[in-house]
């Protein structure tokens, strides 16, 4: 998908795309504020040297591209996830694991959440050590069918505001 496509669409479309995110590719993992939905598409067109390009995107797995994209790397901190950014309730509550850093990455349509121990948590660490790894088959489908059937909601709130953020840095 052509950047200015993606724009438009995601325009169009973004509180059933944060959603839809929350639904169906995050519900074995957590949830996404909506304002949080609004700075990965911030960030993501910011980038300059984007590892994911939009050509790659389809807006099935939007939601997935933008967390690893923005996120992936990283290695973002245990205390940045929380109810207002990307909860992991349910990664967190299966893992029972000591960790002090997340990643994403996709290889493959396979979304991968890594639980991460560094040096910065174990002085006597040498090197980092995956301490739990979770692996999740993409959805290439859906969305789609989901604006379709939902876009006719009344907007509430939240999604109301969601929509106009994302028109304003769009």
């Amino acid at each position: 998908m052509q950047e200015n496509e993606l724009k438009a669409f995601i325009k169009q479309n973004s509180h059933l795309i944060c959603e839809y995110t929350n639904k169906e590719l995050l519900k074995d993992i957590g949830a996404m504020s909506p304002s949080f939905f609004v700075r990965l598409v911030d960030e993501y067109f910011k980038k300059e040297d984007k590892r994911i390009s939009c050509d790659n995107l389809t807006p099935n797995t939007l939601g997935y591209f933008l967390v690893a994209e923005i996120l992936g790397e990283a290695k973002q901190a245990f205390p940045f996830f929380r109810k207002d950014t990307l909860t992991l309730d349910y990664i967190f509550k299966d893992a029972k694991v000591y960790f002090n850093h997340v990643k994403f990455s996709i290889e493959d349509n396979t979304f991968s959440i890594y639980l991460i121990q560094t040096k910065a948590g174990v002085s006597t660490l040498e090197e980092e050590i995956i301490k739990y790894s979770k692996q999740f088959p993409m959805k290439t489908t859906g969305l789609e069918e989901f604006i379709s059937k939902n876009s006719d909601k009344v907007l509430d709130e939240s999604s109301k505001k969601l929509k106009e953020d994302i028109e304003k840095i769009l």
